[in-house]
């Protein structure tokens, strides 16, 4: 099979989990396998072992088997589809993950040309030294030796670089635009106790996500006499934080403030983040690379409030585009939010700068050409880029 311009296909099969459950690695993943690349073909094994959050890291049965038919499918698209690289998402610092991850790559590299992992969570690579040294041989079959690694961020860790990959590269994330011609800018509204400031969290509902550091810098805002209403949009992590979480709002009397939205998907979500007037999630997930939920609320000219972890300061540009607090800081966050409750203008003027830097760096088209880019330099082939498209970020070659 040939391109346009009369080169090989690349045929190439992406191993990763799409929704459900409703988590920024996922959608990444689902937003990929829908990018146009000229020259290259993409197949889909999805891992199907969660569709509910507080199922995620648990070892069960049904795991076991849907393990097995993953590999079968794996083998399937090798063989009868002809695909030669294996694209893989490894799984962050946690143990059970990260043997599954081992089960499926020494079942599976050795059949294919090349191997790429993208690394969506971080850290796998601070567990090898923690292992008994007879699973560090798994270890190393497994993970090192890469073709190609992807980071999101410099800021991540350097899996790619401590794993050995031939070669690394930083792509940033990409989500399509669903802010509609002619939204933007937000219209200037002050904040008055009839018109509170309209917070949004969104994201797995988990203590590391910083939800509870945000209940708490609400209490303190409430303290302060700063109007404000928090909607919260996401899946609980668990049952037993969810009651945890909603005592503590209780006890803080911020019942009648703070919304539970479940999940949104599409349109529906995006009317959720156009609503508010700012973002805040002040995370320090030990999985967090990026932040998607950082861009889409960028994307709708929202100014954002987060944290200095891992790579979320690579998209929050902290004092133009919003606000950084360090992690585990609920003083830090509600100075933050009680700043931009105060001033319209300086919300819609971080907006606006929100929205610039997403359509310079965070679109679809802008990441689906540097995947490409990627993607056809480990195949052998030379890459043309579009010209309004700069190439991705190369980190390191032996």
């Amino acid at each position: 099979m040939q391109a346009e311009n009369g080169t090989n296909v690349i045929k190439v099969l992406v191993v990763g989990q799409t929704p459900p459950p409703y988590g920024g690695q996922s959608l990444a993943i689902e937003r990929f396998l829908k990018c146009r690349m000229p020259g290259v073909q993409l197949f889909h094994a999805r891992m199907g072992f969660s569709s509910h959050m507080n199922e995620v890291g648990r070892v069960r049965f049904s795991k076991i088997v849907e393990l097995i038919s993953l590999i079968a499918r794996i083998y399937y698209y090798r063989l009868f589809h002809g695909a030669r690289i294996l694209y893989y998402p490894p799984a962050g610092p946690d143990r059970v993950p990260m043997y599954r991850d081992i089960a499926i790559l020494l079942a599976t590299r050795w059949m294919f040309d090349k191997t790429v992992l993208h690394f969506h969570a971080g850290g796998v690579s601070g567990l090898y030294d923690r292992l008994p040294r007879w699973q560090r041989w798994f270890y190393r079959r497994a993970y090192y030796g890469a073709d190609a690694a992807i980071r999101i961020s410099k800021l991540n860790p350097e899996d790619g670089l401590l794993l050995e990959a031939k070669q690394e590269y930083v792509v940033p994330n990409g989500i399509e635009d669903e802010c509609p011609a002619g939204t933007l800018p937000r219209p200037v509204e002050d904040v008055t106790p009839e018109r509170p400031l309209r917070i949004l969290f969104t994201g797995i509902v988990r203590e590391s996500k910083g939800i509870l550091v945000l209940v708490e810098a609400c209490g303190l805002l409430a303290a302060r006499g700063v109007p404000f209403r928090l909607n919260v949009m996401g899946q609980p992590h668990s049952d037993e934080f969810f009651a945890q979480l909603k005592a503590r709002i209780t006890e803080l009397n911020l019942d009648d403030r703070i919304t539970f939205l479940g999940v949104k998907t599409g349109a529906e979500k995006f009317a959720v983040y156009a609503a508010a007037d700012v973002f805040c999630m002040p995370t320090f997930f030990n999985c967090e690379t990026f932040g998607l939920v950082f861009v889409e609320a960028m994307s709708v000219g929202l100014p954002v409030v987060a944290t200095r972890w891992r790579g979320v300061p690579s998209v929050v540009d902290d004092g133009r585009t919003g606000f950084l607090a360090e992690i585990h800081d609920p003083n830090g966050v509600a100075d933050a939010l009680e700043t931009l409750a105060g001033d319209a203008q300086l919300r819609m003027r971080m907006g606006a700068a929100g929205r610039d830097k997403f359509e310079r760096e965070y679109t679809v088209p802008t990441f689906a050409e540097a995947m490409r880019h990627v993607l056809l330099e480990v195949a052998g082939q030379s890459p043309q880029l579009a010209t309004d498209v700069a190439a991705p970020d190369l980190v390191s070659t032996p």
